[in-house]
């Protein structure tokens, strides 16, 4: 018997270019679809996590070898990225350290900026998302939900996720910077994704005298209907260029949105202060050839990066302290588990010698007697196992389940069911 095969494959913006970084994230929903036992057999379950800073899968799987390369030539064949490059691009971890990396992803110690508050739920989404398709076994939702909940302690004992800033705060103080104040602006937000929602509440609380939505997919009019901002037509981009004072681009839609030439001309018309655009799409929803022109200050992902501060020494180390002993809980809450099907097959066993000299009474001395004899044998059985029970789940916990297994095997001459 061995525990449960956790493995993750996984990349983010630390070790990846954003452009093959964006071919992973754009796959993300093929790749998930495509994340089925019958083309993979050693497959219990998986979940995908994709945001605008990186792509992680994590697998519950019988087997290591054989999983890990199966699900690298899919991904490469959703990305169009070459199978060789695409393997050397993930990196994988199992059991302690795929379990850790979640619960540091979850707590925002992995993000770009140091206890973000947006990747608590972006993680819960990718769950719920693999549940629907029945793709989170019961090892994966264990691990997943004690992610939310590491998450949480995270937040409530150190201060981290309350200090930590989002992804889109951070981009906010940077534009600040250059327009001197947001108060009273006017600003421009592109796409009306999920993440959108973020932007929008993150531009209300600045202080915005107006906030205009422009969807590249049509979309604008529902969503300022339940956001209380402004829709911009769709053949009315240009137009909203010239009338406002800061751009936020989150679409997603991996095309440019924004061009050169588009901003050139809006620049031609004249302005007062300078054009500042926030573009925190994974794919570039602007071209990144604006930042030559005069007047236009460009904050993108990597500058967003390089200019964030790390985050207060005590309050990480805290956070990491924690992550840490959630691990190592929550890797002996598995072991143990793992020796339950132990523990009910030897009750099994001895309760057929139990069944088998109870019909024995039973045939000399009446039902009577039988009873008797059941009820103290019970009572005998309960005594004896309690102890080895326990013995077991420590052993699992501290050692290895298989040595369990092996004692059961050897004393009693049983076969457990590992999948039971």
């Amino acid at each position: 018997m061995t525990l449960v095969t956790l493995v993750l494959l996984g990349t983010d913006f630390r070790d990846s270019p954003l452009a093959k970084l964006d071919a992973l994230v754009a796959a993300a929903p093929a790749i998930g679809a495509a994340l089925d036992p019958q083309h993979i057999p050693s497959l219990q379950g998986g979940v995908v996590l994709a945001t605008c800073n990186r792509f992680e899968i994590y697998l519950d799987v019988s087997t290591f070898h054989d999983s890990v390369s199966i699900v690298t030539d899919l991904i490469a064949s959703h990305t169009a990225l070459d199978p060789a490059d695409t393997a050397a691009m993930l990196t994988v971890r199992t059991g302690d350290a795929a379990i850790h990396h979640l619960f540091s992803v979850a707590a925002g110690l992995e993000s770009m900026v140091v206890g973000e508050e947006e990747i608590a739920g972006q993680v819960k989404r990718a769950w719920a998302s693999a549940k629907r398709r029945g793709m989170s076994s019961k090892p994966l939702n264990a691990l997943f939900q004690r992610a939310a909940t590491v998450s949480k302690a995270v937040t409530r004992s150190t201060g981290l996720g309350s200090s930590g800033r989002s992804l889109i705060t951070s981009a906010l103080d940077l534009a600040a910077g250059h327009l001197g104040s947001l108060e009273g602006r006017r600003a421009l937000l592109i796409g009306t994704g999920a993440y959108s929602r973020v932007v929008t509440a993150a531009l209300q609380r600045s202080g915005l005298r107006d906030i205009l939505v422009y969807s590249p997919s049509g979309r604008a009019e529902r969503f300022c209907a339940a956001h209380d901002t402004l829709p911009v037509p769709t053949d009315g981009l240009a137009q909203a260029l010239e009338r406002v004072d800061l751009v936020v681009s989150a679409s997603g839609s991996h095309s440019t949105v924004v061009g050169r030439s588009m901003v050139s001309q809006v620049l031609e018309r004249g302005r007062d202060d300078a054009l500042v655009i926030i573009d925190v799409a994974l794919s570039r929803d602007v071209d990144p050839g604006v930042v030559d022109l005069t007047g236009v200050e460009l904050i993108d992902l990597e500058r967003i990066h390089q200019a964030t501060p790390p985050e207060h020494h005590e309050a990480v180390s805290a956070a990491r302290e924690l992550v840490q002993s959630a691990v190592v809980e929550f890797r002996s809450t598995l072991a143990t588990q793992t020796v339950d099907p132990v523990i009910s097959a030897l009750r099994s066993h001895v309760g057929q010698w139990v069944e088998a000299e109870v019909d024995r009474v039973r045939r000399r001395s009446g039902d009577g007697a039988a009873i008797e004899v059941e009820r103290s044998l019970k009572t005998v059985t309960n005594a004896l196992l309690h102890g080895p029970s326990v013995k077991a789940k420590a052993v699992a916990a501290h050692g290895d389940p298989d040595d369990v297994v092996a004692a059961v095997r050897l004393l009693f001459d049983i076969e457990v069911d590992q999948h039971a």
